[in-house]
């Protein structure tokens, strides 16, 4: 492995591999052995979250008239504005699909705080969405429970069940469908319960570090 910079044409790429080697050396993965002090633990994140929302801005360009600074050869100048007229996004649930929604589109006066309003709206929606109908109780088949009762060690963090522990095993399942994921440790379990009040629904634009952002923050700040 690399440095996994990424290039825009095959020939910066080939460029770069020179100097990427003699400056990195070439990168070795190896995997943590059984048993060893470094292991997976966030086991919360495992599990999908049940929200996404896609979203873009459209924006419209305002040249500004400018002139030369006097006895300068060389300066930087800013020749046109971008202002944001218009945003679309749509809601995507991952478990249920009639949970997800059309793609809403706006068009119009300050659209980067409509924008952020109209998140805020949503995030409470899919938080009250959670809430009413993501705590389904556990369905399983007798092959589960009989998977259940053999069971000598976690399907989610693999530890081994230890004679008279009070911490498992328990029949683990997704609050969201009602499947049966397996038994597990209770702490383990624990750790994937769904809290609609505190979880986080990602927002995804395409170039949002270079471009959208800039709508959104110089908004937020004010």
């Amino acid at each position: 492995m690399r440095c996994l910079h990424c290039f825009s044409s095959k020939s910066f790429l080939e460029n770069h591999q020179g100097d990427c080697l003699l400056i990195n050396g070439a990168q070795a993965i190896t995997m943590p052995v059984e048993g060893s002090k470094i292991y997976f633990k966030n086991h919360h994140k495992m599990q999908s979250v049940p929200f996404v929302i896609h979203a873009d801005f459209e924006a419209i360009t305002r040249k500004i008239e400018i002139s030369q600074p006097p006895n300068q050869k060389s300066y930087a100048m800013t020749y046109q504005s971008h202002r944001a007229c218009g945003f679309g996004y749509k809601v995507v649930c991952h478990y249920d699909q009639s949970y997800s929604k059309p793609v809403e589109i706006y068009l119009g006066e300050d659209a980067a705080e409509r924008f952020i309003e109209k998140i805020f709206e949503e995030v409470r929606s899919c938080q009250s969405v959670m809430c009413e109908h993501f705590n389904k109780p556990l369905k399983r088949s007798p092959e589960e429970e009989r998977d259940f009762q053999n069971s000598s060690s976690s399907r989610i963090c693999g530890r081994k069940y230890k004679v008279g522990d009070e911490n498992g095993p328990v029949r683990g399942h997704c609050h969201m469908t009602g499947k049966y994921r397996g038994s597990t440790h209770n702490d383990s379990n624990l750790k994937l319960r769904l809290e609609p009040e505190s979880i986080k629904i990602p927002v995804i634009f395409h170039n949002l570090k270079g471009y959208d952002s800039h709508f959104i923050m110089q908004k937020s700040v004010k």
